[in-house]
């Protein structure tokens, strides 16, 4: 938020809560995308900016990733895994470790560890790094995840060898594995997956399905003997004490005892993922699916199918799980947490109708309350805000929202700030308008070719769509020069006043689930951090306009309507032309406007023209949908040309604003910013950047 001190700040909340990590894109956060203009002393600030067919063998096949995989080291005989002399063998341990998405880990810290004689693993006191006849050793991961060290031993006591592996990894959790290599003289490949520290919000905790999936599967263990005895001791370990490291062992003789006991092997399973071991506990979920696809079909369990589809889930493969998901619903169709997680995958996928539908069934079958809330998302992705409220209204049965999770407060302000825009009524948008009617409007549609057919409109959205997307996601840090000219303008449309600013203008590339993260700032001659000048003057300070293109962002263009104009030769380009306008009921990119005593919400329209080609912006205009009388805001345009910029270390061209025209019209008074930016170059923030002292 922006604050202009005694007169009015104009602030742009991005409001996008669902954080979504999709496998092999960048991570979370909100979209750090706003633009903004501010003003002082009679000035002003604002920033702009099938159905579903489940195969058992794809169920039980999904997750076929075991502790040790790949390929064999053998006896000196076959190959070098194994080299035996007259006092010692050489044992080759090696390895790769990837995140729970799948992406190598580089740079993790590993340590092996070899047990002791008698088969305990333990901390050993001997530390000896690179050297052969350590039995402890520290080591780190290349680039590819992978690691790699030998172990001398002496074979007469070490006939077998059994290896515990540790990976720690900042903003990860700990992760080990454990490996029995026999008394063969063979190594394998050692998998470790560690997953990221906490747990993402918009998922199903492990906690959670740990004690849902517990309390069945504690009902369908061994009948009796040894077995039994084992399986309740750990199962109680887990699910009353919390105690992951205690129940391994119990488990472990309970899966032992009894091989096809389907049970045993899923609790043994989220024992070792809550413990920390990743791929052995996916190897017991396919033990399980195993015998359950083995099993006569009224026989068989849904609890293999949920544990299979939540890890996908948390892989971010939406799509794979509600499939897996769709299984275990086709046997049991009223099961709550079966129609929640597909719920829940719905959402991700944006099937808004599907994910309500199915939330409401989870719900009436008895689902946590929390699931209220993915389905209050699900209804404001469908733009249904009447029973969205009611939903929330349920959810909240009395309580304060102040005191609830940050994600029902988001929800609820969401929602109810979507209501305040609908609540001041409907308007004739630029989508709406006739083409030769809004070229009066935007003089800048002069030459068009109208078009009334929208049958081209899909494509182009999608493909611009596309480029939107790339650009936020491989965007690099850059920094250009950055000429700004501030004006106040008259009734006559003559410049009253102006100043000139000259800036170092840096834009940032930030880690986010959706790939939209970018952060912008100024910087004086010598590099250090500063904003431009002329609020107190009644000057008006915008900027932001990197990030004005998202309105057109895949994750955003469901917040808007479009149509396509037409087409227009532009500088000697061909393009398409599309005019947008924000919806009330859908729109996520929003923009709250503040005076000293009233604050109002503001929607945006536009026209874009798009390269015919190559599907890239190169020129935007937006608007006001409708004028703020509450704070006296008539007007706020904002003209954005761009230019393509190639950088030498860069395959691919980047698509920037060239020049920028502010206009906004507050309170009867006119300012008007004109910005030009020049000489992009690449830039190292750890080695450049200067900051002030905090």
């Amino acid at each position: 938020m922006v604050f202009i001190p005694d007169f009015t700040a104009c602030e742009n909340a991005l409001t996008d809560e669902r954080v979504r990590r999709a496998r092999g894109r960048s991570r979370a956060g909100r979209p750090e995308c706003e633009s903004r203009a501010t003003i002082g002393k009679g000035g002003l600030s604002v920033r702009t900016g099938p159905r579903w067919i489940l195969l058992w063998t794809l169920a039980v096949g999904l997750l076929g990733v075991s502790a040790a995989r790949g390929q064999v080291f053998g006896d000196s005989a076959s190959n070098p895994s194994s080299l035996r002399n007259k006092e010692n063998q050489i044992w080759h341990v090696f390895g790769s470790v990837t995140t729970l998405d799948g992406q190598p880990a580089g740079n993790c810290a590993v340590r092996v560890q070899v047990a002791s004689q008698s088969g305990e693993l333990q901390a050993l006191k001997v530390e000896g790094g690179d050297d052969p006849d350590a039995r402890d050793k520290s080591l780190e991961t290349n680039l590819q995840g992978e690691f790699r060290t030998d172990f001398t031993l002496d074979p007469n006591l070490y006939q077998n060898l059994k290896v515990q592996v540790f990976v720690r990894k900042p903003g990860y959790a700990p992760a080990h594995e454990t490996v029995d290599f026999g008394s063969q003289g063979k190594t394998w490949e050692i998998d470790i997956v560690i997953p990221e520290k906490g747990q993402a919000p918009d998922q199903l905790s492990l906690d959670e399905l740990t004690a849902t999936l517990g309390k069945r599967l504690r009902a369908l263990g061994p009948a009796s003997g040894s077995a039994k005895k084992d399986f309740e001791e750990g199962a109680g370990d887990l699910l009353d004490k919390n105690d992951s490291a205690r129940a391994l062992p119990r488990l472990a003789k309970a899966v032992k005892r009894e091989p096809q006991c389907l049970a045993c092997h899923l609790l043994y399973g989220l024992s070792l993922l809550n413990d920390g071991s990743w791929s052995s506990g996916e190897r017991e979920f396919v033990a399980a699916a195993h015998l359950n696809y083995g099993a006569k079909p009224e026989d068989q369990r849904i609890e293999p199918l949920l544990v299979l589809g939540v890890i996908e889930e948390w892989r971010r493969q939406d799509m794979k799980a509600a499939g897996i998901l769709m299984g275990a619903v086709k046997i049991l169709p009223e099961d709550a947490l079966a129609l929640q997680e597909i719920g829940r995958t719905q959402i991700k996928l944006k099937n808004w109708e599907s994910a309500e539908q199915y939330l409401a069934q989870a719900v009436k079958a008895g689902a946590p309350p929390e699931v209220r809330l993915l389905r209050i998302e699900a209804l404001l992705g469908e733009g249904v805000l009447g029973e969205a409220d009611q939903e929330m209204t349920a959810y909240l049965s009395g309580r304060d929202i102040r005191k609830l999770s940050p994600t029902a407060r988001a929800l609820y302000s969401d929602l109810h700030n979507r209501m305040e825009l609908k609540s001041a009524g409907t308007v004739k948008s630029y989508v709406a308008e006739p083409a030769g009617e809004l070229t009066k409007t935007v003089p800048e549609l002069q030459g068009l070719e109208a078009e009334s057919d929208q049958g081209n409109l899909p494509a182009v959205l999608n493909k611009v769509g596309e480029q939107v997307a790339q650009f936020f996601k491989s965007f690099p840090n850059t920094i250009s020069q950055e000429h700004v000219q501030q004006e106040r303008v008259r009734a006559s449309g003559k410049t009253s006043e102006s100043t000139p600013q000259k800036f170092n203008y840096l834009l940032l590339a930030t880690a986010s689930s959706n790939g939209v993260g970018l952060e912008e700032y100024r910087t004086d001659s010598a590099g250090t951090r500063t904003t431009a000048q002329g609020l107190e003057d009644g000057f008006m300070l915008t900027a932001g306009f990197a990030s004005a293109s998202l309105y057109f962002h895949p994750e955003y263009q469901s917040g808007a309507l479009f149509r396509l104009l037409g087409r227009q030769t532009l500088d000697g380009q061909e393009t398409w032309v599309v005019a947008f306008a924000q919806r009330p009921e859908t729109a996520r990119l929003l923009e709250r406007f503040n005076t000293n005593d009233a604050s109002v919400l503001i929607l945006v329209q536009g026209v874009v023209w798009v390269d015919s080609s190559t599907y890239q912006i190169v020129r935007l205009r937006t608007d006001l949908l409708k004028p703020a009388d509450k704070v006296r805001l008539e007007r706020q345009t904002t003209e954005i040309t761009y230019g393509e910029v190639r950088f030498k270390d860069s395959a691919n061209p980047y698509w920037l604003p060239r020049e920028v025209v502010v206009t906004v019209e507050w309170k009867g008074k006119t300012f008007r910013n004109l910005h030009e930016y020049s000489d992009f170059r690449l830039f190292n923030v750890e080695s450049k950047e200067k900051r002030k002292p905090a």
